[in-house]
């Protein structure tokens, strides 16, 4: 039986429109049923919420030193006999008040000395300059230039005389006020190693101690990581330093930054950071060591659980929905708070946060917003 060419073309196309119709129905039958279909009719539904700002406190606990701002051993400038004890030990004294006097009397006539010495010179000096003056008017017709030049280095040497005589006294001034030793600036003395009548030079030992207590110092390490954070923290948010003493007490007064270290410790990769305290019951001692709390308040951040944030090389990230798409959104931790991180919160209005199990497959795909607690949506 033949079968002419019009058959045979008629039977193959009817073949490829009924292959076309089937493959057609299939794809139209699975972008119905599937679950990532791009139509507005059934977009994929996820539970999200708007990021909402809320103010955070965080603290940072370190381990920190007391050290005195100013303490320094008194030694005498000069040598002498102790002839008075003006102070006690642990006496709180201002800065210039006298703590003990050397002998004075070989210092009194030293200055006494150098003060007549110093008369004399200037009587030299003024008769020296006056001859001296009195030539240059007379002019050389009536004054030799040998003369004129002796009349000149007279005056000069009186001059120069003069000069050493004023630094003599100077001198001498300066080693009577040595007898009396003072304090450099206000604190609190220590023991006081010392006797009357006993001879001391500068080349004795220390003769007191004199620590200023009020205000102190505290010294803190942090790792050179939290000290990156610390410094860029947002301009949203302010810092409290606090102590806790020994006997779990917090201290009554805030502290202040007052500098930090300008180097990485190598040994501990740490940053040295150096805080002021008023102190005036004394309750800090210097070499005491106390818990120090950098108190953190941030006032507009998102707190977003753990679990939910993948933190990789290049940085941190969460789960977005950005006008109406998911997404993987880069994201800045400023710190932890409850179990949940401190998000900066850069978000913008049209972004939503997943509350709900992700399937990596909607990632880049448009979803619906289902609101929690409410028959709200967004797009």
């Amino acid at each position: 039986m033949q079968i002419n060419q019009k058959q045979v073309i008629g039977r193959v196309m009817a073949i490829f429109v009924l292959v076309m119709l089937l493959n057609a129905g299939y794809h139209a039958y699975h972008q119905m049923h599937s679950p990532f279909t791009a139509t507005a009719e059934s977009l994929p539904e996820v539970a999200a919420v708007k990021p909402t700002g809320r103010e955070v406190t965080i603290d940072y606990g370190y381990i920190g030193q007391v050290e005195a701002i100013n303490m320094t051993d008194i030694v005498p400038y000069i040598s002498g006999y102790v002839e008075e004890i003006a102070a006690k030990g642990g006496a709180e004294v201002k800065k210039g008040d006298v703590l003990a006097v050397v002998k004075q009397d070989e210092y009194i006539a030293a200055l006494e000395a150098a003060s007549a010495d110093l008369a004399a010179a200037n009587a030299d000096y003024f008769n020296a300059e006056k001859q001296y003056e009195r030539m240059q008017k007379a002019g050389e017709k009536a004054v030799s230039k040998t003369e004129m030049d002796n009349a000149e280095a007279a005056y000069l040497s009186a001059k120069g005389a003069l000069e050493k005589a004023r630094a003599e006294q100077s001198v001498a001034q300066t080693n009577l006020d040595y007898t009396y030793l003072k304090a450099p600036f206000d604190g609190v003395l220590g023991n006081i190693d010392l006797s009357l009548g006993e001879y001391i030079s500068p080349a004795s030992r220390n003769l007191m101690q004199l620590v200023q207590y009020d205000p102190i110092r505290v010294v803190f390490s942090v790792s050179d990581k939290e000290y990156l954070k610390h410094l860029h923290a947002p301009q949203n948010s302010s810092l409290k330093i606090r102590l806790r003493l020994a006997n779990g007490e917090m201290y009554a007064h805030e502290g202040e930054i007052d500098y930090a270290a300008n180097a990485v410790d190598a040994a501990t990769d740490s940053v040295a950071i150096y805080t002021e305290f008023a102190n005036p019951d004394g309750k800090l001692l210097p070499n005491a060591y106390v818990e120090v709390f950098l108190e953190r308040t941030f006032d507009d951040v998102i707190l977003f659980p753990k679990e939910d944030t993948m933190m990789r090389p290049d940085g941190d990230y969460v789960y977005a929905i950005t006008g109406g798409v998911l997404q993987e959104r880069k994201v800045k931790v400023l710190g932890e708070y409850n179990n949940q991180y401190v998000l900066e919160n850069d978000f913008s209005d049209d972004e939503y946060l997943p509350v709900e199990e992700i399937d990596a497959r909607l990632l880049g795909q448009k979803v619906t917003v289902k609101l929690p607690q409410t028959a709200e949506t967004a797009e």
